[in-house]
């Protein structure tokens, strides 16, 4: 592999992108028509790519990554879903975390907000190395995606829409 194998994929990529021939979209998401189903289906595709991480291998950071991504993809597909939002209305992460917590959907226990300040300060950490998670947090973070997902999932009453369902 030198810089020439790399120029050769970046022009590939750009040449995709330009063309807007980017191939056959991911089956989970090829069945998606509203904005807030593509982010019930990017929440479902990570948990089960978490699924099958956490059988395996040991890549706590992916695994962790990915929970944090489906929490807010979760999060993010019940404000458009259920709210006149578009999912470019949330610039930031705090904006998902912070309208969330904003509409009850989890009454006053205060969780998105909790899981809003672990992640603000612990998603960098883990992101840049600084932080290494193990083996019980990665475990524990995909639990708790699971369960987040699975409540906004039936508080949404989209059990129809969700693809974890189906895995």
């Amino acid at each position: 592999m030198g810089l020439e194998d790399v120029v050769d994929a970046v022009d590939r990529v750009e040449t995709l992108l330009a063309d807007g021939e980017t191939g056959p979209v991911q089956d989970s998401l090829s069945w998606q028509r509203t904005d807030g189903d593509v982010q019930l289906g990017k929440a479902c595709a990570m948990l089960g790519t978490c699924r099958e991480l956490r059988h395996g291998t040991n890549n706590y950071v992916s695994i962790v990554e990915l929970s944090f991504n489906a929490i807010e993809r979760s999060f993010q597909f019940y404000l458009v879903d259920q709210t006149a939002a578009e999912s470019s209305d949330f610039r930031t992460h705090e904006q998902v975390f912070e309208d969330i917590e904003g509409r009850s959907v989890f009454s006053d226990t205060g969780v998105p907000g909790r899981i809003d300040a672990f992640r603000s300060e612990h998603r960098a950490r883990i992101y840049y190395d600084i932080d290494r998670p193990g083996r019980d947090l990665a475990s524990g973070m995909h639990d708790l995606a699971e369960e987040v997902h699975a409540y906004v999932v039936e508080f949404a009453d989209a059990h129809s829409r969700c693809s974890c369902d189906t895995e």
